[in-house]
């Protein structure tokens, strides 16, 4: 049963059409992925299903009582609200039901001999067993946590746009609705934030629709793609992997028949521009065939974007830094963000910088750039050095009387021609190759999409031929198209480039050493983030494997000596784990001693919290002693029993 649908749907802007007679449904359980350029209509699709954009033509059915939330790349907030109270607002039924259990113990505190109350309270215990109500703001706050903000107390307001996402991201989360749209959620988010959100939907049971650049996100979450581009929507079946294959054969297919259209036609003219003796004789239904040919029109061709070499020659050096230290406020007794960091860069690094937010990623990028100074030690450029900068800002476009110029005009301002490969050529045809034909030229900065802002502004700063390229998220608002053209660009430029990006794919593509800010320190690493990713997974492996090692050493006991004699008798017997290693690698974990005994503990002690809850649910029944202490206690036992049968599935799925 389709719980979306859009029949003969149709939407444009004036003379830009987004989509139109388009048919979609959005079944239970659906992961459909929505890809294609910048200003396509992604957006403003999820928009539509969403039901807060209407269609130009067709219609838009949904079944009654869905519960859907819309997470957009800007989120309205409601002042006046905590961070914790803007998430649980948007938590539907399962808030109504824990206010009104706090109300309702509330009044039994005041009146306790009133039935009727004790005989809701049962009730409304019982609806928040099924709808699992008790540890909500337990999950807000983790979600929260685990998206990167900390301050659950602090008010809404006062975010950046960047947060205020998240908050917006989390409320989504918590609810759990039946369909979840997603328009670029990983924006703002660093790399830990990215890998949690992404296994988070990987077991959301809802229907997603998502619109993002991480192609790893694609590739894992979803199971169908759905192309928007020059006012069509074409499905696909499968992830990203499979989309990118069958859209090659695609592609090839519909070359392969424009080539044998153009023959045809190129042999029908050659026979109509015969003598006027073989006219005499033409067969009046060739003339017709031939006719009807020359004014079919052919499948235009989708613009290639088109980023050329334009960096300068650069010397030995492109940066150094010596012992560099940088404070959050520029004061030496202040927050450190950066301490003692030593390097040179070279003309042929491809450095990528990650950390968590708030580390001092994009602090670094400005220090390069001038546009801060070190609290201590020094940065010098070297003398043919010339920067270009994409940061995340964009301040172009922030202006009221900025967003009024045009786009050839934005692009005039840094270069009116350009020398491409010693190929001069105008700003327009600059334009043209990044995807701007000469009728938007001419439109106000207001008109385009976030991305497009993004892409022009990137075809600005690469016009200005730098040899050192500061990227600070430059995947952020590109089309999946954009940022594949951008990692071609970069492989081949000749220069020095520094990117900060929680972008994974990006940055396995793009760069060859990474610095990892932990705790105010820049450590370095040899290789991408995949193999980065590898190695601290590695690292964490150990740590857990040695904590266990201790705890089961300390409860060993009077029993080491036995159990060291069973091992010495196990380790002579052959193919034992002793003598092949590769087989313990490839054996599940054992339960160790210690996890034993927590199992049988559990075992006994989880009849007891059941047995428990059931007595104090009877004890508000009936209404005795302090309604209120007895409300809470037992939201703590359902706490506590939940948590001790979480863990009870954990260790009895481990192998004795």
């Amino acid at each position: 049963m389709s719980l979306i649908s859009l029949v003969g749907a149709s939407k444009d802007f004036g003379i830009n059409t987004l989509f139109a007679d388009l048919t979609l449904h959005i079944d239970q359980g659906e992961r459909l992925g929505l890809i294609g350029p910048n200003g396509a209509g992604k957006s403003t699709l999820l928009k539509v299903l969403a039901g807060l954009e209407p269609l130009g033509s067709g219609e838009r059915r949904c079944s009654p009582r869905l519960s859907l939330e819309l997470v957009g790349q800007e989120s309205a907030v409601e002042p006046g609200r905590t961070v914790l109270q803007e998430v649980l607002a948007g938590c539907g039924e399962k808030r109504e039901l824990l206010l009104r259990f706090n109300e309702l113990s509330d009044e039994i505190a005041r009146k306790p001999n009133m039935p009727a109350l004790l005989t809701e309270l049962g009730h409304l215990s019982q609806r928040m067993d099924e709808a699992q109500a008790w540890s909500l703001e337990q999950q807000c706050q983790e979600v929260l946590q685990r998206l990167g903000i900390t301050d659950l107390h602090r008010p809404v307001e006062e975010l950046s746009g960047g947060y205020r996402k998240r908050v917006g991201l989390a409320s989504a989360l918590v609810a759990r609705p039946d369909v979840l749209l997603l328009d670029e959620p990983t924006n703002h988010l660093d790399a830990t934030a990215v890998e949690w959100l992404q296994s988070w939907l990987d077991r959301y049971p809802g229907a997603l629709v998502l619109v993002t650049h991480d192609r790893y996100v694609l590739d894992r979450v979803t199971n169908r793609m759905v192309e928007v581009e020059r006012g069509q929507a074409r499905n696909y079946v499968g992830n990203y992997s499979t989309f990118l294959q069958q859209k090659a054969e695609q592609e090839a297919s519909e070359a392969s028949t424009a080539a044998k259209f153009k023959g045809v036609l190129r042999r029908e003219l050659a026979w109509l521009r015969q003598g006027p003796k073989a006219r005499s004789t033409k067969q009046k239904a060739r003339l017709q065939r031939i006719e009807a040919m020359r004014e079919e029109p052919l499948k235009q061709a989708r613009g290639s974007l088109e980023m050329a070499n334009v960096s300068r020659r650069i010397g030995k050096l492109a940066i150094e830094a010596e012992n560099l230290h940088v404070t959050a406020d520029g004061e030496p007794n202040s927050t450190k963000l950066l301490e003692d960091f030593t390097y040179s860069f070279s003309p042929e690094d491809r450095i990528g910088i990650i950390g968590p937010n708030g580390s001092g990623k994009s602090t670094l990028l400005d220090l390069i750039a001038g546009r801060r100074q070190p609290t201590g030690g020094s940065l010098r450029l070297g003398d043919t050095v010339h920067l270009g900068y994409l940061d995340q800002h964009t301040e172009a476009f922030t202006s009221g009387k900025g967003l009024e110029r045009k786009v050839i005009d934005f692009v005039e301002e840094a270069a009116i021609r350009i020398d491409l490969g010693g190929e001069q050529v105008t700003a327009s045809q600059l334009l043209e190759r990044f995807l701007f034909p000469p009728a938007q030229q001419h439109s106000p900065l207001s008109k385009l999409s976030g991305g497009e802002r993004r892409r022009l502004t990137l075809c600005r700063i690469l016009i200005q031929a730098p040899n050192v390229l500061l990227l600070d998220e430059p995947t952020n608002d590109l089309d999946v198209q954009t940022l594949s053209v951008l990692e071609d660009f970069l492989e081949d430029f000749r220069g020095c480039v520094v990117v900060v990006s929680h972008d994974r794919y990006f940055l396995d593509r793009t760069v060859d050493r990474l610095f990892s800010f932990e705790e105010g320190r820049l450590q370095r690493f040899e290789g991408n983030y995949s193999a980065f990713l590898t190695r601290q997974q590695s690292k964490e492996r150990e740590q857990q494997d040695n904590k266990g090692l201790k705890a089961t050493k300390s409860t060993k006991g009077s029993d080491s000596s036995t159990q060291n004699q069973a091992q010495i008798a196990t380790s002579e017997l052959p193919g034992s784990a002793a003598q092949s290693s590769t087989n313990k690698e490839n054996k599940p974990r054992r339960r160790s001693f210690k996890e034993t005994r927590e199992l049988e503990f559990l075992d006994q002690n989880i009849p007891l919290l059941e047995a428990k809850r059931a007595e104090l649910e009877a004890s508000l029944a009936k209404g005795d002693n302090d309604l209120t202490l007895l409300s809470q206690e037992l939201a703590d036992l359902i706490e506590t029993l939940h948590n001790n049968e979480e863990r009870w599935l954990e260790l009895s799925e481990l192998t004795p």
